[in-house]
């Protein structure tokens, strides 16, 4: 697993409000990455790891690492979490349905404080 400061190929990198806590799996490949002004960010990557385990993880160590993170309910919306924390008013990671090729697309949109 990679820090999320680590560089994920050879020129690209994760977007630097990621907290550090979270670890990305070997093949994470980033598909799309925006900024909207000063405080919107949005990123997706491609993973073949599974993305329900991946939440599960995170949740756990965002938590413990002093941000607040819940797992969204609802039916279309149990694959995702929402937190806040230093530097974050908001965010989400929502896991999409997996691509016919298996891999697991992941979208992380945040609002910045």
């Amino acid at each position: 697993m990679l820090g999320a400061a680590a560089i994920v190929h050879a020129d690209e990198a994760l977007q630097d409000w990621i907290p550090d806590v979270l670890t990305f799996p070997d093949d994470t490949e980033i598909v799309a990455d925006r900024a909207i002004g000063s405080g919107v960010r949005m990123f997706s990557i491609a993973t073949g790891a599974d993305g329900r385990d991946l939440l599960a993880r995170w949740e756990e160590s965002l938590n413990a690492s002093g941000y607040r993170a819940t797992r969204s309910e609802g039916e279309l919306l149990d694959q995702s979490i929402e937190f806040s924390g230093p530097g974050i008013a908001n965010a989400r990671i929502i896991v999409a349905p997996t691509t016919e090729e298996g891999q697991n697309l992941i979208e992380f949109d945040a609002t910045l404080e």
